[in-house]
């Protein structure tokens, strides 16, 4: 299996339309929480039975179409949506690459290093961007950003790191991302405004059934279900209900690939001759001089 450019859902959700009660200062500033999940396909509420995804899509904006960026993987992807650039631009071109000028590559557990997430100096993540408004040294005022599991996350960004974060655990259970970024929300004392998680999933049952499975099915009951666990902790609660936005995306589609119509470049090219970096969608080639 293997990802490519596909259009993906996004939904901004205001969850109610009346003018909210400022009881402070604080409450001026915008709420907004950002979800992905990974490879979702943007047509999987169309053929899946999703109730809460769909009750989504009723209370809130469906996009009929996106142009990925490209390449299509999940670092790339992620953080060209949190910075606004493309993938040239910030440098992140793949999960796992190879850079002549640092003559050096990557892999997944190397990526928490600085260097490559801080490219361009004009490489600004949305969180970053949100605490560096906080300039008029009030505290009712202050702008934070909490981000959990998102590409780059733990790692100072020309910098800059988000006031609340924590990395990426694939051991961890997806409901306890939810509970951790409401609480920083609810927070009594120091809230955040702005709030990002990341899920693993459906991608990582994509890449191994394919996008039309019932493992698919399965997995994405999951999602449907996790979705409803976060919609039921705001609607419970009335500030949250009254002013939080809630964008749901995903950095790519997926589709099924008959293993017959692929080929492999050793029968072809001398493998002595080149180094190759990357995965599943798209490899870099370099020819060795």
């Amino acid at each position: 299996m293997f990802s490519i450019s596909l259009l993906f859902i996004s939904l901004l959700l205001s969850f109610a339309n009346c003018k909210p009660t400022v009881n402070n200062i604080s409450d001026l500033l915008p709420r907004l929480l950002l979800i992905s999940f990974d490879g979702f396909r943007y047509d999987y509420p169309d053929i899946y039975t999703l109730k809460n995804f769909r009750s989504l899509l009723d209370r809130g904006v469906r996009v009929q179409h996106i142009i990925n960026s490209f390449t299509t993987t999940t670092f790339p992807n992620h953080f060209t949506i949190v910075t606004g650039l493309y993938e040239e631009t910030h440098g992140i071109v793949n999960n796992i690459m190879y850079d002549p000028i640092l003559n050096a590559s990557t892999r997944f557990d190397t990526m928490n290093d600085t260097k490559w997430w801080s490219q361009n100096s004009y490489s600004e993540p949305i969180w970053m961007t949100n605490e560096l408004q906080n300039n008029n040294g009030k505290v009712e005022t202050k702008r934070r950003s909490g981000v959990i599991s998102w590409p780059s996350t733990g790692t100072p960004v020309n910098g800059h790191m988000p006031s609340k974060y924590e990395i990426y655990n694939e051991t961890r259970r997806f409901e306890t991302i939810i509970d951790q970024i409401i609480k920083w929300f609810k927070d009594p004392n120091e809230p955040i405004n702005f709030g990002t998680i990341y899920f693993y999933e459906p991608d990582h049952t994509g890449h191994i059934y394919g996008p039309l499975s019932s493992q698919m099915n399965t997995t994405l009951q999951y999602c449907d279900q996790l979705l409803g666990y976060l919609l039921a902790q705001i609607d419970n609660d009335p500030y949250l209900k009254q002013n939080l936005n809630v964008i749901l995306t995903s950095d790519h589609g997926m589709t099924e690939v008959d293993e017959k119509r692929t080929l492999k470049l050793d029968d072809y090219i001398d493998s002595s001759l080149y180094s190759a970096y990357g995965g599943l969608s798209q490899m870099n080639i370099f020819l060795h001089s």
